[in-house]
Protein backbone atom coordinates (compact mmCIF):
# COMPACT_ATOMS: atom_id res chain seq x y z
CA UNK A 1 0.00 0.00 0.00
CA UNK A 2 1.12 3.50 -0.74
CA UNK A 3 2.14 5.82 1.83
CA UNK A 4 -0.74 8.59 0.95
CA UNK A 5 -3.56 5.80 0.69
CA UNK A 6 -1.37 4.87 4.47
CA UNK A 7 -1.61 8.42 5.40
CA UNK A 8 -5.63 8.46 4.39
CA UNK A 9 -6.90 5.46 6.00
CA UNK A 10 -5.02 5.96 9.57
CA UNK A 11 -5.25 9.84 9.99
CA UNK A 12 -7.92 10.50 8.26
CA UNK A 13 -10.30 7.74 8.21
CA UNK A 14 -13.65 7.12 5.85
CA UNK A 15 -16.55 8.25 6.95
CA UNK A 16 -20.43 6.61 6.30
CA UNK A 17 -23.61 7.76 7.50
CA UNK A 18 -25.84 4.14 7.22
CA UNK A 19 -29.36 4.06 7.40
CA UNK A 20 -29.35 1.36 10.10
CA UNK A 21 -26.16 2.08 11.93
CA UNK A 22 -25.80 5.99 11.95
CA UNK A 23 -22.57 7.19 11.36
CA UNK A 24 -19.65 4.95 10.77
CA UNK A 25 -15.91 5.43 11.22
CA UNK A 26 -13.21 2.66 9.44
CA UNK A 27 -10.79 1.34 11.30
CA UNK A 28 -7.93 0.08 9.51
CA UNK A 29 -5.83 -1.96 10.68
CA UNK A 30 -2.83 -1.76 8.88
CA UNK A 31 -1.13 -4.75 10.29
CA UNK A 32 -3.81 -7.61 9.69
CA UNK A 33 -6.17 -5.02 6.53
CA UNK A 34 -8.52 -8.27 7.22
CA UNK A 35 -9.50 -7.32 10.54
CA UNK A 36 -10.12 -3.78 9.55
CA UNK A 37 -13.87 -2.52 10.95
CA UNK A 38 -16.30 -0.04 11.13
CA UNK A 39 -17.18 1.71 14.39
CA UNK A 40 -20.52 3.19 15.23
CA UNK A 41 -22.39 4.40 18.37
CA UNK A 42 -25.67 2.20 17.29
CA UNK A 43 -29.02 3.33 18.78
CA UNK A 44 -30.16 -0.13 19.93
CA UNK A 45 -33.81 0.41 20.37
CA UNK A 46 -34.61 -2.47 22.43
CA UNK A 47 -32.68 -0.22 25.39
CA UNK A 48 -33.11 3.02 23.72
CA UNK A 49 -29.37 4.57 23.98
CA UNK A 50 -26.35 4.22 21.70
CA UNK A 51 -24.14 1.41 22.31
CA UNK A 52 -20.79 0.54 21.09
CA UNK A 53 -20.19 -1.34 17.84
CA UNK A 54 -17.31 -2.70 15.32
CA UNK A 55 -18.87 -4.13 11.78
CA UNK A 56 -16.25 -6.02 9.96
CA UNK A 57 -15.68 -4.83 6.28
CA UNK A 58 -13.52 -3.38 4.06
CA UNK A 59 -12.40 0.60 2.87
CA UNK A 60 -16.33 -0.09 0.89
CA UNK A 61 -18.32 -0.54 4.27
CA UNK A 62 -19.56 -3.26 6.68
CA UNK A 63 -19.39 -6.81 5.70
CA UNK A 64 -23.32 -8.38 4.47
CA UNK A 65 -22.76 -10.61 7.38
CA UNK A 66 -21.83 -8.25 9.41
CA UNK A 67 -24.83 -6.22 8.63
CA UNK A 68 -27.44 -9.32 9.33
CA UNK A 69 -25.20 -10.16 12.70
CA UNK A 70 -26.11 -6.89 14.09
CA UNK A 71 -29.03 -6.30 12.96
CA UNK A 72 -30.59 -9.95 14.07
CA UNK A 73 -29.39 -8.70 17.76
CA UNK A 74 -32.65 -6.75 18.17
CA UNK A 75 -35.29 -9.28 17.78
CA UNK A 76 -33.00 -12.00 19.68
CA UNK A 77 -32.27 -9.40 22.52
CA UNK A 78 -34.74 -10.38 24.98
CA UNK A 79 -33.40 -14.30 24.55
CA UNK A 80 -30.03 -13.03 24.82
CA UNK A 81 -30.82 -11.40 28.31
CA UNK A 82 -32.28 -14.51 29.74
CA UNK A 83 -29.31 -16.61 28.32
CA UNK A 84 -26.82 -14.05 30.15
CA UNK A 85 -28.38 -13.15 33.19
CA UNK A 86 -27.08 -16.32 35.09
CA UNK A 87 -23.57 -14.60 33.87
CA UNK A 88 -24.21 -11.45 34.85
CA UNK A 89 -25.29 -12.74 38.51
CA UNK A 90 -22.35 -14.53 39.06
CA UNK A 91 -20.40 -11.28 38.56
CA UNK A 92 -22.47 -9.28 40.82
CA UNK A 93 -22.26 -11.95 43.56
CA UNK A 94 -18.08 -12.68 43.28
CA UNK A 95 -17.18 -8.35 42.33
CA UNK A 96 -20.13 -6.62 43.93
CA UNK A 97 -20.97 -9.11 47.24
CA UNK A 98 -24.74 -9.60 46.11
CA UNK A 99 -26.92 -11.11 43.65
CA UNK A 100 -28.14 -9.40 40.21
CA UNK A 101 -31.20 -7.15 41.32
CA UNK A 102 -34.63 -8.22 39.51
CA UNK A 103 -34.47 -5.70 37.12
CA UNK A 104 -30.95 -6.31 35.93
CA UNK A 105 -30.42 -2.05 34.29
CA UNK A 106 -30.45 -0.96 37.71
CA UNK A 107 -27.37 -2.67 38.03
CA UNK A 108 -26.19 -3.09 34.10
CA UNK A 109 -26.29 -0.65 31.24
CA UNK A 110 -25.55 -2.21 27.54
CA UNK A 111 -22.38 -1.02 26.55
CA UNK A 112 -21.71 -2.93 22.86
CA UNK A 113 -21.74 -6.04 21.17
CA UNK A 114 -18.33 -7.26 19.16
CA UNK A 115 -18.04 -9.77 16.48
CA UNK A 116 -14.55 -10.65 14.44
CA UNK A 117 -16.14 -12.79 11.73
CA UNK A 118 -20.00 -12.71 11.42
CA UNK A 119 -19.51 -15.31 7.98
CA UNK A 120 -17.95 -18.21 10.29
CA UNK A 121 -20.05 -21.19 11.57
CA UNK A 122 -21.09 -21.11 14.71
CA UNK A 123 -20.38 -17.33 15.04
CA UNK A 124 -17.45 -15.88 17.78
CA UNK A 125 -19.17 -12.92 19.45
CA UNK A 126 -19.50 -10.69 22.51
CA UNK A 127 -22.09 -8.53 24.53
CA UNK A 128 -20.70 -5.68 26.95
CA UNK A 129 -22.24 -3.90 30.06
CA UNK A 130 -20.89 -1.78 32.30
CA UNK A 131 -21.81 -1.59 36.45
CA UNK A 132 -24.34 1.74 37.17
CA UNK A 133 -23.64 1.67 40.96
CA UNK A 134 -20.33 3.00 42.41
CA UNK A 135 -18.32 0.21 41.80
CA UNK A 136 -17.31 0.14 37.99
CA UNK A 137 -16.88 -3.01 35.95
CA UNK A 138 -16.52 -4.01 32.48
CA UNK A 139 -17.91 -7.03 31.42
CA UNK A 140 -17.93 -8.84 28.52
CA UNK A 141 -19.56 -12.28 28.05
CA UNK A 142 -18.36 -14.16 24.87
CA UNK A 143 -20.38 -16.18 22.88
CA UNK A 144 -19.98 -19.25 20.47
CA UNK A 145 -22.87 -19.49 18.79
CA UNK A 146 -26.15 -18.85 20.61
CA UNK A 147 -23.66 -20.52 23.90
CA UNK A 148 -22.63 -18.14 26.69
CA UNK A 149 -19.27 -18.38 28.07
CA UNK A 150 -17.73 -17.59 31.47
CA UNK A 151 -17.61 -13.26 31.67
CA UNK A 152 -14.43 -11.84 31.36
CA UNK A 153 -14.37 -8.50 33.94
CA UNK A 154 -13.09 -5.49 33.69
CA UNK A 155 -12.30 -3.03 36.82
Amino acid sequence: MGLLKWVRLTISPPRLEDQDFGLLRFMYISRAPERSYWEANWNFSPVGYSVSIGLPGDVRGPSPESRAFFLSRVPQFEHIIRVVRPRLDSVCREWLGRPLASDLWTDVKLAGFGVQDAASTPVSWEISFETTGQKWLGITIPFVGESAQEAVVDT
